[in-house]
C-alpha cells in the first residue's frame, strides 16, 4: 500500500479531544469544501442504492438503509477521529442483525423493524459503557499480521458481494468461497448486456485513475450509466436497475418493545458491538497509517455508540464501516470528514426531493465502482515484508485471512487473536538468552554474547548468564533449566554464577521461588550466585521478596564489568 506524506493536523486538546468534529471548523476553507463537495457526491452516488440494498438483505424496508446511513455517518463525522472513515450500513453486519432477529420477530414486519432499531440502540449503549470502561486497549492485540490479513480478507468480501451485479445472477451463497464456486458452476446464466455494462465501467474507472486521479472517476461513471440506461431502456433488455426510491426523512423515535425483548436482543447486540468496533478499528489503522494519521481507539467507542444510536433513533439497525464507501473517498482524494456531512446533506435533499433519479441507474455500474475502490485496499507488499521479518508472522496474516473468508469476520478476527497470544506466550516463554564473553573494544572491556563460544564458561570458574525477558511463571522452569545445564557443563571448577539482569524489569512469586531453588542449589554446590544490572524496579521485588536478603546485597552489582572485576579479586 502506497503510504502518504503525514498531514499536518493540530492535536486535539480540551472540547476538540471529546468532539473531533469541532476541528472541522476550525479547517474550513472554500477550496476545500469544493473538493470535498466533489468527493462527497461520488460517496453519495454509492451510498444510496448500496445502503437500501444493505435495508433489505437486514430484512426491514430498503430506506431504512439511508436512515442508517443519515444517523451513523453524521455522528461519525462529528465524534469520530478518522479522516477518511463512512460509516452506515453493511453487509456483513446487515446480515448478522438479520439473523439475531428473525427468530425473535415472529414474522411480524412491524416488531422486526422495532427490534432492529432497538438492537442499534443497544449497540450503541454497550459501545459507549466500553468507552467509559476505557477497553480501548484492546485494540493494541490488532497486530501487523492480523491488520494485513483482516484488510485483504474483508476486501475480498467486499469484491464477493459485487460478483452477482457484475454479472447479472443472483447469488444465493453468502460465504466467500461457495460464492466464487457458485459463479463458476453458473457462468452460462451470465447477462451478457449486464456484464458488457461492468466490463466499460470498469475500464472508464481505471482509464479516467490513470489520466488524472483528481477526476471524479465514479460520478462520470454513475452520471453516464444513468444517461445511458435512460436512453436506450436497459431495464427493458434485463439489466437490473436501482428502482423506485421511497421519499421522505424519519421521525426520531424510541423503539416500543417490552424488556423481555430488550434482553433477548442482548447477545446479538453485545456480539454486534464487537464486530463493529474491530472492523472499525481495523479500518480506521489502515487508513491512519497510509495518511500518517493517528486514531483514539477509546473515542471510536463513542463515535460508534452514537453513531448507532442515532441510526436507532432513526428507525433504522446497526451500522458499522462501508470499507467500499470509504475506498471510494480515500481513492477519490477525501481529506476529512466534510466528505461524510455533506453526503449527509445529499442523502437529505435527495430523500426530500430526487428519488426519482437513480431510478435508471444499472446496479452493475455500482458493482464496478465498488471493486475498482477495493482493488486500492490490496496490500501484497505487506505480505512480503512480513515475511521477509518473520515467517510466523506472514502466516498469522494468512490464517486471519482464510479465517475471515470462511468462518466470519469476528471469527476470523478472534482465531487470528488466539494464535497470535499463542505466537506471544510462546516468545515470552522461550526468550533469548547467551553465555557471556569478554569482548575488547575501544571503551574498554564489554560482555556480550559470542556464538562460537566452546565452553560453557565465561572465564575460569565463571559463568555470566543474560535472560532477554522479564522472569515470570511463563519462563521461569526455562530459565531454571537453561542455567543449570551451563551449571552442568561447567564441571567442578565452577565458583560463581553471575545473572545480566538488564532486562528482567519484572518477575513473580513463581520466578522469585526458582530464583531462591537456584541460589539454594548453588550454595549446596558452594558456588557463588550474583546479579548485575538490576534496575530500580527488579532491586524493588527484590527487596520486597526478601532475596535481597538472601543474595546479600553487596552481591547485587551496577554493571557486569563491575561483578566480572569482584569475582577476580576475591573468588578466581
Amino acid at each position: 500500500m502506497h503510504v502518504s506524506k503525514p498531514e499536518t493536523i493540530p492535536a486535539a486538546t480540551g472540547v476538540t479531544r471529546l468532539i473531533p468534529g469541532l476541528a472541522l471548523l476550525r479547517e474550513f476553507s472554500l477550496p476545500l469544501l469544493r473538493a470535498e463537495f466533489i468527493v462527497a457526491v461520488t460517496v453519495f452516488a454509492v451510498l444510496v442504492p448500496s445502503a437500501m440494498a444493505y435495508g433489505e438483505l437486514a430484512g426491514v424496508t430498503p430506506v431504512a438503509g439511508l436512515y442508517v446511513a443519515l444517523g451513523a455517518m453524521l455522528m461519525y463525522a462529528i465524534f469520530g477521529t478518522s479522516r477518511q472513515l463512512v460509516m452506515g450500513p453493511e453487509a456483513t453486519i446487515a446480515i448478522i442483525t438479520a439473523t439475531a432477529i428473525a427468530p425473535l420477530a415472529g414474522g411480524d414486519a412491524a416488531r422486526y423493524a422495532a427490534m432492529a432499531a432497538m438492537t442499534a440502540l443497544l449497540v450503541g449503549v454497550l459501545a459507549l459503557l466500553a468507552r467509559v470502561a476505557r477497553l480501548g486497549f484492546i485494540t493494541d492485540f490488532l497486530s501487523k499480521p492480523i491488520l494485513v490479513g483482516y484488510i485483504f480478507g474483508t476486501t475480498l468480501i467486499v469484491i464477493g458481494s459485487q460478483l452477482g451485479k457484475l454479472f447479472g445472477l443472483k447469488l444465493q451463497n453468502d460465504q466467500f468461497f461457495l460464492k466464487v464456486a457458485e459463479l463458476i458452476n453458473r457462468l452460462g446464466e451470465t447477462h451478457l448486456l449486464t456484464f458488457a455494462i461492468a466490463l466499460v465501467c470498469m475500464a472508464v474507472l481505471i482509464a479516467v485513475r490513470r489520466i488524472n486521479r483528481a477526476l471524479p472517476g465514479p460520478l462520470l461513471v454513475v452520471a453516464g450509466a444513468i444517461l445511458i440506461s435512460t436512453l436506450f431502456k436497459l431495464a427493458d433488455k434485463g439489466v437490473a436497475v436501482v428502482g423506485p426510491v421511497p421519499a421522505g426523512l424519519p421521525l426520531p423515535a424510541i423503539p416500543q418493545l417490552a424488556g423481555s425483548d430488550i434482553l433477548a436482543l442482548l447477545p446479538g447486540a453485545l456480539a454486534l458491538t464487537i464486530l463493529i468496533y474491530a472492523d472499525e478499528v481495523l479500518t480506521a489503522r489502515v487508513f491512519a497509517s497510509k495518511h500518517g494519521q493517528k486514531i483514539d481507539a477509546n473515542q471510536e467507542f463513542v463515535a460508534i455508540g452514537l453513531a448507532n444510536i442515532g441510526a436507532g433513533l432513526l428507525t433504522g439497525f446497526p451500522g458499522g464501516t462501508s470499507s467500499s464507501r470509504t475506498a471510494v473517498a480515500d481513492q477519490m482524494g477525501g481529506r476529512s470528514q466534510w466528505v461524510g456531512l455533506i453526503a449527509v446533506a445529499l442523502t437529505v435533499v435527495f430523500l426530500l426531493f430526487l428519488t426519482p433519479l437513480l431510478t435508471p441507474l444499472p446496479t452493475a455500474a455500482l458493482g464496478a465502482i465498488i471493486v475498482v475502490a477495493a482493488f486500492g485496499l490490496f496490500d501484497i507488499a505487506s505480505f512480503r515484508l512480513l515475511r521477509r521479518v518473520r515467517r510466523a508472522e506472514f502466516w498469522l496474516a494468512v490464517i486471519t485471512m482464510l479465517g475471515v473468508l470462511t468462518v466470519g469476520v469476528l471469527q476470523g478476527i478472534l482465531v487470528a487473536l488466539t494464535f497470535s497470544l499463542i505466537n506471544i506466550i510462546y516468545h515470552i516463554s522461550r526468550p533469548n538468552d547467551a553465555l557471556l564473553d569478554a569482548v575488547d573494544t575501544n571503551g574498554g572491556t564489554v560482555y556480550r554474547s559470542v556464538d562460537d563460544k566452546e565452553t560453557a564458561l565465561t572465564a575460569p570458574g565463571l559463568i555470566v548468564y543474560r535472560f532477554d525477558a522479564p522472569l515470570v511463571f511463563a519462563n521461569a522452569a526455562y530459565f531454571t533449566e537453561r542455567l543449570q545445564t551451563l551449571i552442568a557443563d561447567a564441571g567442578e571448577g565452577l565458583r560463581c554464577v553471575i545473572l545480566d539482569a538488564e532486562a528482567i524489569s519484572n518477575f513473580d512469586a513463581t520466578a522469585a521461588e526458582a530464583l531462591e531453588n537456584l541460589d539454594a542449589e548453588l550454595e549446596r554446590r558452594d558456588v557463588e550466585f550474583w546479579l548485575a544490572r538490576a534496575n530500580e524496579p527488579l532491586r524493588n521485588l527484590l527487596q520486597a521478596t526478601g532475596l535481597t536478603m538472601r543474595l546479600g546485597a553487596e552481591n547485587i552489582y551496577p554493571s557486569v564489568r563491575a561483578a566480572v572485576a569482584a569475582y577476580h579479586t576475591t573468588l578466581a
